[in-house]
């Protein structure tokens, strides 16, 4: 029988084959027992009450697009429009990426960049870069008003509807319950409301559904 390296070849390519399968579905998460796997495919969608600039409040979609539940916490990215002022051509959907406690449902980790570990890009910037008028950045977001969320829960952002204080009148009807008490940094980003408005409203959406599956 004469000796053929193209079905020595071939019969190598496929043992590799089922040895790479083999490895991506033992991932490291999974040799710790951290994670529980959710089915493939599956994308929850709820609904937020976006704020736009003139007061009016228009409930939009805001997809959960990837869920994880780890021992202690739980992974979500989820996608919304923050402005709707924009032209069709620039309305881009933000991607921001949590880590919330299952204990206690506190905020751990809010990152329109990387994971909590810094190890891969979870988020994504959907706003102006600098927001026009305040010239306010990702970098000046990401190093003030998020560390302002990040600690927070269902309780704590009770009655709190918009980042302000003193209630403007366009915004009458979403008066808050309870005042903010962060004078310095309501003042920096009073002219960025619309970012504000419904970054608190999507982390308190995402609270809601959060409270719902793995605290309540």
């Amino acid at each position: 029988m004469r000796f053929s390296w193209k079905k020595l070849f071939t019969l190598f390519l496929v043992t590799m084959s089922v040895a790479l399968v083999t490895a991506c579905d033992d991932s490291s998460e999974n040799d710790d027992n951290e994670g529980e796997e959710l089915e493939n495919g599956q994308i929850e969608v709820l609904s937020f009450p976006h704020l736009d600039g003139y007061g009016k409040v228009v409930e939009r979609d805001m997809p959960i697009l990837f869920e994880y539940e780890m021992r202690d916490y739980v992974k979500y990215q989820v996608a919304f429009v923050s402005c709707t002022c924009r032209p069709a051509s620039v309305d881009y959907w933000s991607v921001v990426y949590y880590e919330i406690d299952k204990n206690t449902g506190e905020v751990l980790t809010m990152s329109f960049d990387e994971d909590g570990e810094g190890k891969y890009t979870a988020g994504l910037w959907g706003d102006s870069d600098p927001i026009p008028e305040v010239n306010l950045t990702q970098e000046d977001f990401e190093e003030d008003f998020v560390p302002w969320l990040v600690g927070q829960d269902k309780d704590s952002l009770e009655g709190i509807n918009i980042f302000y204080d003193d209630t403007p009148e366009v915004y009458s009807d979403e008066a808050n319950d309870k005042d903010i008490n962060e004078p310095d940094m309501i003042d920096a980003y009073a002219g960025a409301s619309v970012s504000t408005n419904n970054y608190i409203r999507v982390t308190k959406t995402l609270l809601d559904y959060h409270y719902e599956n793995y605290i309540d």
